[in-house]
Formats: structure tokens, C-alpha cells, sequence
């Protein structure tokens, strides 16, 4: 059985990694992109806080969705990187781990599709545990993903591969997001005649969002199985469970710089978490419909693909660190339009300038991050940086959900947005180009 694995000598991985860049790179932009349209589907910062909003007032259950997405995102990490230390390879971790990634949008979707009958706290239960076990798995999935794409796609195209999957992604999101805009509006589906998905009313409609999430997630995952990864000699000792705790505190004494990156892109992180919060502020101010929520969807997820496209290339080119300083003064100046708004019309160029930083955020800091990371310790690296947020990401946006509920939405935006502009002082004068 082919398992898409090679065993190749370790002095002559770079040229295993060059002859096979070209059907890894396109492999995974498809994998990647499919992934990320089916999530657009089910958006974090649009669908599922409507979502949330039918069944509770209350703001700090809005916070709970970034601060899961948080805590499942960044923690598990430091877990995994010294499990697969000892691995010659990453991909058979990556696909196993990547199937719970995937079911709980099934669960969730034929719950809902069913009908709902059960009452709002547990209905909000079920759907925060199926959200945790989404989030805890990805985490989970992180760290090994990454490292299997550091080692598959060369070192110069960290930066355009990361953008151009993203981008692919958020395209294609595009087109799921009408699709969320035509079933959130209780209307049928057609395409070139034929109706696709029939009428369906709250929260069914949920639930056919959450399904085809699930079909282009399988679909996807074939993908990633078409990869074809080297064998790299691994750590000479299996590492403890504990180790990458225990070796913390020294590794950041010992990279002065990579401590001080972790740090300014912890508040590019808290004021980018604002976005989470634009559609409850929006519902809140001028009680916009589920298919204004779906077109502002459409307008996040194509802004987001204009941030991936142009500044995951502009990475590799102009570099990283001044793509994440304008990243941060990006996202500060689109917390700040809210305070201007006198109708929802103002929350297209919130959406617009939050999407090209999401954008642009992400290929950026991952490509960063790798050009910290010596290869035989990268994933020590990714899970460090993927979980160095927690103490802060766990809780913030909890906070800011109270925040919210106690001096209102321009008060918690004007925060952030001060936020995003310390992320940007420290980038541009205390971390030092890794380009």
C-alpha cells in the first residue's frame, strides 16, 4: 500500500523536497483552500455568533467562540512536538488527527437539520462542546501539519504558499458565503437552474451550512493524502510528555528575538480578536438580517483573499515583519471606524480592512516562525508559538465580552485598536528581521 511516504538518505532531503515541490505546493493549496471554504461556511466571526445570538443576549457567550477557538488553537501544541519528536515522519500523525477535525461538523450538522428541540442552555451546550472538540483537535493538528509543510515545500515559498492557500480559501469561501446569504435569508439554492438546497428556516438552515462544511472537509482530506513527504532523522530520544515545558523557560533566555516577536504578535493577536466581535456589535447597533450577516460574510471572506494573495507574496518579498506591522495598523484603523458608524452600511469597510489583515496575519507569522526555528527544533517552535497566547487568548476575549456588556462596543474597539498599535511599535523597533 502506497502511503505517499518515501525513505530517502537525510543528506539529500533538499532534493527530495525540490523534485516534489510542484505536486506538494498544488496539492496542498487544494487541500488547504478546500478546508478553509468549507470553515467559511460555518465563519467564526459571522455565522456561528448569529448563531449564538438566536438562542442568548448575553455577550460573554459571544466570547466564548473566539476564547475556545483560543485555548483549542494554542494549547494542545505543547503536548504533541515532543510526542512526534522521536517520528521520522509527520503526515501519518496529521492524518489521523485531522478526522476529529472533521466530524463534529456531521454531528452538528444533523442535529440541527433535524430540528432542534431541545432547550437554549443546552442547545448552547452541545454546540460550545462540539466547537471545543473542533478547536481542540486543530490545535492538536497544528503542530505536525506545520512541520509537515516545512518540510515539503521549500523554505522560499513558505510565505507565497501559505498566502496562496489561504487566498484559494477565502475564494472559494466567497462562493460558500452567497450560498450562506441565499439559506440564512430562508430562501432555496439554485445554480445554472437547478436547485441545490431547498427553503429552510433557523435552525435548519444552520445545519445545511454545517453539513456541506463536512462534505468539502472529506473531500479535502483526499487530497492531503496525495502528499508526498521525506523521512528526516528525528530527535535521537523520545521526548518526555513534559520536556517542551521543562525546556521552555531556556529556550526563550536563549532567543532573546523570538521572545520579543511572540510578544508583539500576542497584541497584533488581541486586536485582530475585535473582529470576532464587528457582526454582535452590528446586530446590536442596527438589528441587521441573517442575509445582511451572510453578505458581510461575502465582503470578509473576499477582503481576506485580497490579504492572502497580495501579502502572503509580499512576504517572501518585501518581508515578513514589515507585512505584520501593516498587518496591526490595518486591523487598529477598522476597530476604530465602528465609533463612526451611523448605519450598517459603515460595516463594509470594517469587514473590508479586518479581512485583508486577517489576510495577511497568518502566511506571515507562520513563515516568521519558521525562519526563527533551527529544522531539528521547529516543532518545539510552532507549538511554543502556537501556544505562548494562552495565558492571554484564554481569557481576553471573555473579558472583552464583558467589556462589551458593561461600557459598550466603542470602548472594547478603542482598546484593542491600542492594541494593535504597541504589536506595531514593538515589530518595527524591538524585533529584529528574520527575513
Amino acid at each position: 500500500m502506497n502511503t505517499g511516504i518515501k525513505t530517502i538518505p537525510l543528506d539529500t532531503s533538499d532534493a527530495f523536497v525540490v523534485l516534489h515541490a510542484r505536486r506538494n505546493f498544488i496539492l496542498n493549496v487544494i487541500e488547504g483552500g478546500l478546508f478553509m471554504f468549507g470553515m467559511n461556511m460555518v465563519s467564526s466571526y459571522t455565522v456561528l455568533p448569529y448563531f449564538v445570538k438566536q438562542f442568548s443576549d448575553q455577550q460573554w457567550h459571544q466570547g466564548l467562540i473566539p476564547a475556545i477557538a483560543n485555548i483549542g488553537w494554542l494549547l494542545p501544541g505543547l503536548f504533541v512536538a515532543p510526542l512526534i519528536a522521536h517520528m521520522w515522519t509527520r503526515k501519518p500523525v496529521t492524518m489521523v488527527i485531522t478526522v476529529l477535525e472533521r466530524i463534529p461538523w456531521l454531528i452538528l450538522g444533523l442535529w440541527l437539520l433535524l430540528g432542534d428541540a431541545l432547550d437554549a442552555t443546552t442547545t448552547l451546550a452541545l454546540f460550545f462542546s462540539l466547537y471545543a472538540l473542533f478547536m481542540v483537535s486543530a490545535g492538536a493538528n497544528a503542530v505536525p501539519w506545520q512541520d509537515l509543510i516545512s518540510r515539503i515545500i521549500p523554505q522560499k515559498s513558505w510565505g507565497t504558499f501559505f498566502g496562496m492557500q489561504s487566498g484559494v480559501g477565502s475564494l472559494l469561501g466567497v462562493a460558500g458565503a452567497a450560498v450562506a446569504t441565499q439559506i440564512l435569508a430562508n430562501k432555496p439554492f439554485t445554480l445554472w437552474g437547478w436547485q441545490l438546497v431547498g427553503a429552510y428556516t433557523f435552525p435548519q438552515n444552520i445545519g445545511i451550512l454545517s453539513l456541506g462544511c463536512f462534505v468539502v472537509m472529506a473531500i479535502s482530506y483526499l487530497f492531503l493524502a496525495l502528499s508526498i513527504e521525506p523521512r528526516v532523522e528525528p530527535h535521537p530520544e523520545k521526548q518526555s510528555f513534559w520536556s517542551l515545558f521543562r525546556d521552555m523557560p531556556s529556550l526563550l533566555r536563549n532567543d532573546r528575538a523570538f521572545l520579543i516577536y511572540l510578544v508583539a504578535f500576542a497584541f497584533l493577536s488581541l486586536a485582530l480578536m475585535g473582529q470576532s466581535f464587528v457582526t454582535a456589535a452590528a446586530l446590536v447597533r442596527f438589528q441587521v438580517s441573517g442575509s445582511t450577516v451572510g453578505t458581510f460574510t461575502v465582503v470578509l471572506l473576499a477582503s481576506q483573499a485580497l490579504g492572502n494573495f497580495g501579502l502572503g507574496t509580499l512576504a517572501d518579498r518585501w518581508g515578513r515583519r514589515r507585512v505584520l506591522i501593516f498587518v496591526a495598523l490595518l486591523g487598529m484603523v477598522s476597530l476604530l471606524l465602528p465609533w463612526l458608524a451611523t448605519s450598517e452600511a459603515w460595516f463594509y469597510p470594517v469587514f473590508v480592512l479586518g479581512g485583508i489583515a486577517l489576510g495577511g496575519m497568518q502566511p506571515a507569522n507562520t513563515a516568521m516562525v519558521f525562519s526563527f526555528a533551527p529544522a531539528e527544533k521547529r516543532a518545539n517552535y510552532i507549538a511554543l508559538a502556537n501556544s505562548f497566547n494562552v495565558p492571554v487568548m484564554a481569557g481576553a476575549p471573555l473579558v472583552a465580552g464583558w467589556l462589551a456588556g458593561q461600557y459598550g462596543y466603542n470602548v472594547l474597539f478603542a482598546m484593542l485598536a491600542g492594541a494593535g498599535l504597541l504589536s506595531a511599535v514593538l515589530l518595527k523597533w524591538w524585533v529584529a528581521s528574520r527575513d
